[in-house]
């Protein structure tokens, strides 16, 4: 079997969406004739933590881990936190004002760590894999980012060893939404820049989630970029079945940013409510993870507090039985802000393939021509509306309270096996084969 060196800095027992590709493919890969060797921090400080996403992990996978050196304590004493508190891994996701330490702190960040926070683990990963790879060769090599640290250590090993590898993109580098959120320096752009074409031309093979984004890479790097998307696993909802639970639940679980929240939605529910005295009783939002402070401002206004359940952290254990309760599931899309250059058409949420699994209806909100608009709408798994269509909301909203009434446990017909992790790890395979 053919050994795959796969660098990741998410792993377990890191929580939340981070992990997951890694793990499912690495769940998947001895389908299809390769064996993942993975190389992922010791230490990390991820932002949340749980256990339970060590389960999918095949037996007798080779993990190799090695120190990392974060400035995420020096960044949170910065800001007047504590050390050793969990850092939210999005910097527009904050509990209240923006203080001049935030700023400061961020601003460090931006010109001192580049690509990212983990650029000090870097030198390190490689001096250590060279020798490991001579004593134990691979055949090809895998980077993931987010981080982009992890390609620049795939690179150096790949130009010194001339071994195969792929990079493999979750979200964009300088045509992320927030990349011009940064205060960065000229100098420290030009470096951004560099390293990003360096990556993009170097690579045997360059992947990333989004067609959309593909294509962005494709007129940035003048070179082919492989559409592979994220997905859900087919097994973490084996034996879960909704349960009645009486409410009319809209759920979203993950991170919640200022630049995604639908105040047109909290205006269409309120509408709702206030025609209707029944679906006020019933109505549950359920919201789970990083949220922004002006977003409970937002609900609170349109008077839903009542409504709104929040938890901090949901688990893998219990988050796909949540999903399957839910009655709708919200998949939000960043909102582009003017003079900002990038595509919130690629943005794709990896919450949406978890809410594919779970069948039940989906509600995206963001652009008509978006990649996650083509993904529901060519699954017939949801509907999706725009930030301003406040009606158009408030008619989709309306037509699955009464199917819910009707059966509350109701699951939607979709055709979405095109998502299974299994089916994109034989894709990613493919491509490894090609190499």
């Amino acid at each position: 079997m053919k050994r795959v060196l796969y660098i990741a800095y998410y792993w377990p027992p890191c929580g939340g969406i981070g992990p997951v590709r890694n793990v499912k493919f690495t769940k998947y890969f001895r389908d299809y004739g390769w064996e993942p060797v993975i190389y992922a921090p010791q230490n990390a400080q991820y932002p949340l933590l749980d256990e339970s996403t060590f389960k999918d992990l095949p037996t007798g996978v080779e993990i190799i881990k090695t120190p990392i050196s974060e400035p995420y304590g020096f960044f949170n004493l910065l800001k007047g936190k504590k050390k050793n508190e969990a850092v939210k891994d999005v910097f527009l996701v904050k509990d209240g004002g923006s203080s001049f330490m935030h700023r400061f702190a961020l601003w460090v960040r931006a010109n001192f760590f580049i690509p990212d926070a983990r650029a000090g683990w870097i030198k390190p990963s490689v001096n250590y894999l060279r020798k490991y790879l001579k004593q134990h060769p691979v055949d090809a090599i895998i980077s993931y980012g987010p981080p982009h640290s992890m390609h620049l250590i795939a690179m150096a090993l790949h130009r010194e060893l001339d071994i195969p590898w792929i990079s493999d993109w979750q979200d964009p580098w300088t045509q992320i939404d927030y990349y011009e959120k940064f205060p960065m320096t000229k100098a420290a752009r030009q470096k951004h820049e560099q390293l990003e074409q360096e990556v993009l031309r170097t690579a045997s093979s360059v992947v990333m989630v989004s067609k959309s984004w593909s294509e962005d890479l494709k007129k940035l790097s003048g070179r082919e970029v492989n559409y592979i998307p994220f997905g859900y696993d087919e097994d973490d909802f084996n034996g879960i079945v909704p349960q009645q639970t009486g409410k009319f639940i809209i759920s979203h679980f993950g991170s919640f940013g200022t630049d995604r929240n639908p105040e047109s939605l909290w205006c269409a529910l309120q509408e709702l409510c206030s025609e209707n005295g029944l679906f006020e009783k019933n109505l549950e939002i359920h919201l789970a993870g990083h949220v922004d402070a002006s977003v409970f401002e937002a609900i609170e206004k349109a008077g839903l507090k009542k409504s709104l359940r929040y938890e901090s952290f949901i688990g893998k254990n219990s988050l796909f039985q949540q999903l399957v309760n839910s009655a709708v599931q919200l998949v939000l899309i960043n909102r582009p802000e003017p003079g900002l250059k990038y595509n919130n058409k690629g943005r794709i949420p990896a919450k949406i393939f978890e809410c594919l699994g779970a069948r039940k209806p989906i509600l995206v909100i963001g652009p008509h021509d978006g990649d996650v608009a083509h993904i529901v709408n060519e699954t017939g798994a949801g509907k999706n509306c725009d930030y301003l269509e406040t009606t158009a909301m408030k008619q989709v909203i309306k037509e699955w309270y009464m199917q819910w009434e009707n059966d509350p446990l109701r699951q939607v017909e979709s055709h979405s096996e095109m998502y299974s992790f299994s089916n994109l790890c034989k894709q990613m395979s493919g491509l490894l084969n090609q190499l």
